[in-house]
């Protein structure tokens, strides 16, 4: 028996335009790639106070303070040092450039709140030397990404998100006592230089 070729070429097309594109939650199989993510591995924690120099921004990893920040949405910059720890801990930080309008703000806000796990281990902030307006970083993998609509960054979220890429996975990253705020952090860092 043929098929009618309209209904055929339809069906095709459908499935053409759903490939690739992640599921409504953000579940990607393990193994599947995300479209942009850079991955670097092989970096090596340790614990270092003061201000510290990357190679990138935001920096993937790699020294940082032995405090971390917490991780929360801020609309003032958080410093690098305290960050790198978040992620070593399992954090997602989503930097966005200062200027990110409101909205765009709002919805990277809305990734740190979809669930217990994303309100532990997601941090949002502004950061005045990102290349792009978005920029997803975890322990060794970074995705930047034009706009906080871009469907790659849920996945990313996902993926990384309380996971175990930097060394220290179920440690805290938002009710610890031992985390700071953006603000105790900047003084943190400024006392130590």
């Amino acid at each position: 028996m043929r098929l009618p070729l309209v209904p055929v070429l339809a069906l095709a097309l459908v499935a053409g335009c759903s490939a690739g594109r992640p599921p409504a939650d953000g579940a990607l199989p393990a193994d599947a790639p995300i479209e942009g993510v850079v991955l670097t591995p092989g970096i090596e924690p340790s614990h270092r106070e003061g201000p510290i120099r990357y190679d990138r921004v935001p920096p993937v990893g790699g020294p940082h303070n032995p405090v971390w920040v917490r991780c929360e949405v801020y609309d003032t910059p958080v410093p690098a040092e305290l960050a790198v720890h978040a992620l070593e801990h399992g954090g997602v930080w989503l930097a966005h450039a200062p200027d990110l309008a409101d909205a765009q703000v709002q919805r990277l806000a809305a990734l740190h709140e979809l669930d217990a796990t994303t309100h532990e281990y997601v941090l949002v902030s502004p950061d005045e030397e990102l290349l792009s307006p978005v920029v997803a970083v975890a322990w060794g993998a970074s995705l930047a990404v034009p706009s906080a609509d871009d469907p790659r960054l849920l996945p990313f979220v996902r993926r990384y998100a309380g996971g175990a890429q930097g060394g220290e996975p179920g440690a805290p990253c938002t009710s610890a006592p031992s985390a700071l705020d953006a603000e105790q952090a900047r003084a943190l860092v400024a006392a130590q230089s």
